[in-house]
C-alpha cells in the first residue's frame, strides 16, 4: 500500500487556522475533520490534539475529550491553558480531585488562567470551601471586572455564605453587563430573594439547560441519593380511579421517563412531553413511549384537543407558580371524565412562593381553589414527602383531579 504524501508543514498550519476559525463559528464537523487532517500527517501535533479534545468535549464525548488532551499536554506540558481543559473535562467527568490538580497545574504557569480560576472556584464551592471559592472568583473578577458570569459565580458563594446583600449586589452588577450568558436566570434568582418581582414561571431556557446538563446522571442523583418515590405515589393514588387499562396516557415533564413503566400497563398509547431533548432522549432509552415530544407543557396542552384520558405530572409544577394556564390547557386536552394527576412542594400561607431552591411551592388551598374555578372534581389530594433534600424530607402535596364535562 503506498505511502500517503506528506503535506507541507505550512499547508497542514494554514489547515489547523481553518479549522479554529469554523471551531469558533460552531461548525464543529468541519472543524473536526481537518482537525483529524492534520493528525493524520501529524499525529503528535499539540494543537490539533488539544484543539480536537476540547471539541468532542463539547458534544459531551468527554472520555475521549480527556484522552485526547491529556496527551496534548504529555506532549507540550508548559501550556497553561491544555492544564486547565483538561481540568474542565475532568470536573465534569466528577473526578474532582483530579481536576483540582490541572488547575493547579495552569495556574503555577499563569497565574491569571481565567478556565482555572472559574473552574476550581466550582469545585471549592461544591466542596462547601467557601472562603476558597470566593477568592478564586475575587482574583478572576480581577484580571476580567467585566465577566458577567463572574459576578454571577461570586454571588452564588456569597449566598452560600448567608451574605445576602452582597450576592444580590453581585447579582445586578452581572446584570450591568451585555455579555452575561442569561439574563431572566438572573432576574429570576433575585426574584428567589424577594428582590425581584416572582415570575409566573421558571425561565425555559433555565429549565433546559438545567435538565440537558442534569440527564445523565438524572436518575441516579433523584432515585438513589435523594430518595424520590413521585411517580410510585402517584399512581398509587391514581390506581382506584383507572377504570380501564386501554387509555390514552400523556406524562408531562416526563424527564428521563420515571413514570413511563408504571402507565405503560393502562396505556393504549402513552406520550412523553418534555422541555429537554437530552431528558427526552434518556426516556426514549426505556422503549415504553409511543411518542416523545420536545416542548413547553402549556404551549403543548394548548394544541392538544381532547385526546388523552390521563394526564400526569410528577414533580414539573416546581418550575411554574401560576397554574391557571396549566389547569385550563389540561382540561381542553382531556376528554370528559378524563384524569389529572400531579404533584407540587408544599407552600404554607401563600398561593405559591418561589423558594430558594429556585422551585416553585403551593398551598393546597390553592390547588382546590383553582380547580373549583376551572371545572375540575377533586378526586383526592393528600400530602407526602417525595424526596428529600440537605436529609430533609421535603413536603408535597398529590392531587388526583377528575374533568368534568
Amino acid at each position: 500500500m503506498p505511502t500517503p504524501e506528506k503535506v507541507p508543514e505550512a499547508v497542514l498550519q494554514a489547515k489547523y487556522r481553518q479549522a479554529l476559525g469554523l471551531h469558533g463559528k460552531g461548525e464543529l464537523g468541519a472543524a473536526e475533520a481537518l482537525y483529524r487532517e492534520i493528525l493524520a500527517q501529524m499525529p503528535e501535533s499539540f494543537h490539533a490534539l488539544h484543539m480536537l479534545g476540547v471539541l468532542v468535549g463539547q458534544r459531551d464525548d468527554l472520555a475521549q475529550s480527556e484522552r485526547l488532551i491529556a496527551r496534548a499536554v504529555r506532549i507540550d506540558p508548559g501550556m497553561a491553558a491544555a492544564h486547565a481543559n483538561l481540568g474542565n473535562t475532568l470536573r465534569l467527568l466528577d473526578r474532582g480531585d483530579e481536576a483540582m490538580a490541572s488547575y493547579d497545574c495552569a495556574l503555577r504557569l499563569q497565574p491569571d488562567n481565567a478556565r482555572a480560576l472559574k473552574g476550581r472556584g466550582l469545585i471549592l464551592w461544591k466542596r462547601r470551601r467557601l472562603e476558597e471559592a470566593l477568592a478564586c472568583y475575587e482574583h478572576l473578577l480581577r484580571i476580567e471586572p467585566d465577566y458577567a458570569d463572574g459576578w454571577i459565580m461570586k454571588a452564588t458563594v456569597l449566598e452560600s455564605q448567608g451574605r445576602n446583600d452582597e450576592a444580590i449586589a453581585s447579582y445586578r452588577k452581572a446584570l450591568e453587563f451585555e455579555d452575561v450568558t442569561d439574563p431572566d436566570k438572573v432576574r429570576y434568582v433575585l426574584a428567589a430573594t424577594g428582590s425581584e418581582p416572582m415570575p409566573a414561571a421558571s425561565p425555559v431556557r433555565y429549565v433546559r439547560d438545567l435538565f440537558d446538563k442534569y440527564a445523565r446522571r438524572f436518575e441516579d442523583h433523584l432515585v438513589t441519593r435523594l430518595n424520590y418515590r413521585g411517580p410510585e405515589l402517584l399512581v398509587a393514588q391514581l390506581r382506584p380511579l383507572v377504570s380501564t387499562p386501554r387509555i390514552d396516557v400523556l406524562d408531562l415533564g416526563c424527564g428521563t421517563g420515571l413514570c413511563g413503566p408504571l402507565l405503560k400497563p393502562w396505556a393504549r398509547s402513552l406520550t412523553g412531553l418534555d422541555v429537554s431533548k437530552k431528558m427526552l432522549e434518556e426516556a426514549a432509552r426505556k422503549q415504553v413511549y409511543d411518542t416523545l415530544v420536545a416542548g413547553e407543557l402549556t404551549a403543548y396542552l394548548a394544541t392538544q384537543g381532547a385526546c388523552f384520558d390521563l394526564i400526569v405530572a410528577a414533580d414539573v409544577f416546581i418550575y411554574i407558580g401560576d397554574l391557571s394556564g396549566v389547569f385550563a390547557g389540561a382540561r381542553g386536552a382531556l376528554r370528559a371524565g378524563g384524569l389529572f394527576a400531579f404533584s407540587t412542594e408544599v407552600s404554607e400561607g401563600v398561593d405559591s412562593r418561589l423558594q430558594g431552591s429556585l422551585r416553585y411551592a403551593h398551598s393546597a388551598a390553592y390547588l382546590q381553589r383553582l380547580a373549583a374555578e376551572t371545572g375540575w372534581l377533586v378526586e383526592s389530594m393528600t400530602r407526602h414527602v417525595l424526596r428529600e433534600e440537605d436529609r430533609q424530607g421535603v413536603a408535597s402535596n398529590l392531587a388526583v383531579l377528575r374533568r368534568l364535562a
